[in-house]
């Protein structure tokens, strides 16, 4: 009887220790899927921003700078080593790029400007998104909508109708660059073709000038 007692007591201990762990498993996911709150810096000129902290995954930073000179923005870690230039355009500019963040930690903005100038951050982590087929629509250096996309064979179908750089990455959810989709300068009319290993949640970050359109199905 008393083996039956000793037995039954370590098989509802260990009940207890898959529950446990199950439960901190389920917290974790749910962490990791809260989104931050939104960073806003704004100046005048050229300055070094106050240092700020950002979490592992995705970040966008939408920018304005109205000015006639240099717009020139850099993330730097707190090493001082330039992670990503987030701008590099002449006058006035109101876009965003899309960053993905390898390492949690503190980060700093090292801005050159001549007149006043916003950084909002952003860091989503999107649980749903639009199914392909999808329009995305805009102009000049943007990070488009979050789409979703399955395993197998997507199809970009990329316009643009400006003079300078049109350059187009194709972003996971969590800011890796997975496929350059169009690298030109000035207009541009064409497709491009690439497979998705994992289905999940995209993201488009654009350089460019003028009107873009990408179609995307699968």
């Amino acid at each position: 009887m008393a083996n039956k007692l000793v037995t039954l007591v370590r098989v509802l201990a260990l009940a207890m220790c898959i529950i446990e762990s199950t439960a901190s498993a389920s917290d974790n996911n749910a962490a990791s899927t809260v989104e931050p709150a939104t960073i806003s810096i704004s100046g005048v000129g050229q300055q070094a921003s106050q240092m700020f902290t950002l979490t592992e995954g995705l970040s966008i930073f939408t920018m304005k700078h109205s000015g006639s000179s240099n717009f020139i923005v850099w993330l730097l870690d707190h090493n001082g080593n330039k992670v990503e230039l987030l701008a590099n355009v002449i006058g006035d500019f109101n876009g965003a790029k899309a960053v993905g963040i390898s390492t949690s930690g503190d980060y700093i903005l090292d801005i050159t400007a001549h007149g006043p100038w916003t950084v909002d951050i952003t860091q989503p982590r999107p649980q749903t998104a639009q199914s392909v087929p999808v329009s995305l629509i805009g102009k000049g250096q943007q990070v488009s909508q979050f789409f979703t996309l399955t395993p197998g064979l997507a199809r970009f179908k990329l316009v643009h109708d400006g003079e300078r750089n049109f350059i187009v990455w194709l972003l996971d959810l969590k800011g890796n660059k997975l496929e350059l989709l169009a690298n030109e300068i000035g207009k541009f009319d064409r497709s491009k073709a690439t497979g998705i290993n994992d289905g999940g949640i995209y993201c488009i970050d654009i350089n460019a000038d003028g009107d873009w359109k990408i179609d995307i199905s699968q």
